[in-house]
């Protein structure tokens, strides 16, 4: 189902018993898949010129700006109003408060001539959608120039046209801060069921160490196992430059690789400001000092350099800070 948002600029009632007339409609339609502007209508309006309407006034004027130069030549309600009905009927309407405002005006205006006013399939009021999930802490009155400032969008111009794109910019803006905190809180409870897995699995290596222990044979095998590893290191190293403390982080990385184990690594990535704490499955080597690892968390295989690493652990939590 199609949006429709739009917007109406009136005249200012000024004395008792007037009403407000239309002096200008604009509305934008949105694609209901990629919801891009797919159609737009504007037209300035010639205000009904009967006295119980109220006529363009100064306070008119400094509201909107729209004078009655500007409307003198503008087509009637009457001549508009098939256009009007056609961009509007069936779909849904959407808008900054136009439940308590711009809907009444475009039933009104269709009654005076006579006509049958167009029918929503819907509506969405974007003022009360946004004190509902955005909330007034945030920005004030929710007012829709309120809004234009506090997403840098400018002042609002109080023409329908431009109104009306300034409330879809807003919504936009408002979905991806409402949608990145989510997220956000969401990583947050990631990372923080990650540390409990790592927690309670911190007693496996003397668990290991003990069962190496009792097995005798076994342990023996091991620590061959991993006296050729070194070798291997050792080996691969010549030439590298690399420090002592590389060469056995290293070192640790090949037993990982040829054991098939988790490890906790602390590594700064190239765009980031300070080591973070990541788990990994070392896979292989690309280099003398880059090697492959699977990343735990988002079960991708990812690049590592032994320059940018700060620590490896398997029984205890690093900070990194």
């Amino acid at each position: 189902m199609e949006i429709v948002f739009y917007d109406v600029e009136t005249t200012v009632p000024f004395q008792k018993g007037h009403k407000f007339t239309m002096i200008e409609f604009g509305a934008v339609v949105l694609d209901k898949t990629g919801l891009y502007e797919k159609e737009c209508f504007s037209t300035l309006i010639r205000p009904n010129p009967d006295k119980v309407y109220a006529p363009i006034s100064k306070r008119s004027v400094d509201c909107n700006g729209i004078t009655d130069r500007m409307v003198a030549k503008a087509p009637s309600f009457s001549d508009v109003s098939d256009q009007i009905y056609k961009i509007l009927h069936g779909r849904i309407w959407a808008g900054h408060n136009i439940v308590r405002f711009d809907n009444r005006r475009i039933e009104e205006e269709f009654k005076a001539i006579g006509k049958q006013p167009p029918t929503p399939k819907g509506i969405i009021d974007t003022l009360p959608l946004l004190r509902r999930t955005f909330g007034k802490e945030r920005a004030g009155n929710l007012k829709m120039a309120t809004l234009g400032h506090y997403f840098g969008l400018g002042a609002e111009r109080h023409r329908a046209l431009e109104d009306a794109r300034m409330n879809i910019n807003v919504l936009q803006r408002c979905a991806t801060v409402l949608f990145l905190e989510s997220h956000a809180r969401q990583a947050m409870k990631d990372s923080e069921a990650e540390q409990q897995v790592f927690l309670q699995n911190q007693e496996e290596p003397i668990e290991l160490g003990l069962q190496h222990l009792r097995l005798g044979d076994d342990s023996k095998k091991l620590e061959a196992k991993e006296r050729r590893d070194s070798k291997e290191v050792n080996a691969s190293t010549k030439g590298l430059g690399l420090s002592e403390q590389q060469i056995a982080w290293k070192s640790q990385l090949q037993s990982a690789m040829n054991n098939k184990k988790v490890v906790w690594i602390t590594y700064t990535s190239a765009n980031a400001d300070k080591a973070s704490l990541r788990q990994v499955q070392p896979i292989r080597w690309s280099g003398g000092s880059r090697f492959v690892a699977l990343c735990i968390r988002g079960q991708v295989e990812k690049h590592y350099r032994l320059d940018r690493l700060a620590g490896i652990t398997l029984n205890e939590y690093v900070d990194p800070s």
